[in-house]
């Protein structure tokens, strides 16, 4: 089995998730605290990460974890990755064509028996 496939077959969301939060908060500690993880547990998440990917994404010190050139290169894809994923969420909660769209609305008791009838004829 190649590289590629290994990768593919092996890598999960956690993997995109965590390397995308260390990306964008510049340090482990800051990533860990934005996924309610241990900062060794998204230490070993990124190095499976690494080891899946085969290159060393992350250079991390002292200062924060900063990314190396493939690291770059493999953040436009994870993000949109999981982008891709976000939106296909969001289109489950889409009105399927031709059906009526729902609309709940509260109003106070006073507002429904005065203006409530007339704003509700405006908008249909």
């Amino acid at each position: 089995m190649d590289k590629n496939t290994v990768f593919s077959q092996r890598i999960r969301l956690r993997h995109l998730h965590a390397f995308v939060a260390v990306a964008q908060q510049g340090t482990l500690g800051r990533a860990a605290e934005t996924l309610s993880l241990s900062q060794p547990a998204l230490s070993k998440t990124l190095n499976e990460l690494e080891e899946l990917a085969g290159a060393r994404l992350l250079d991390r010190g002292r200062s924060g974890a900063q990314l190396t050139t493939a690291g770059e290169q493999f953040l436009v894809y994870a993000v949109k990755v999981l982008d891709a994923l976000n939106h296909a969420a969001q289109s489950f909660n889409a009105p399927a064509p031709g059906r009526p769209v729902i609309i709940r609305l509260g109003a106070l008791t006073t507002a429904a028996m005065g203006m409530l009838p007339q704003i509700l004829n405006r908008f249909h």
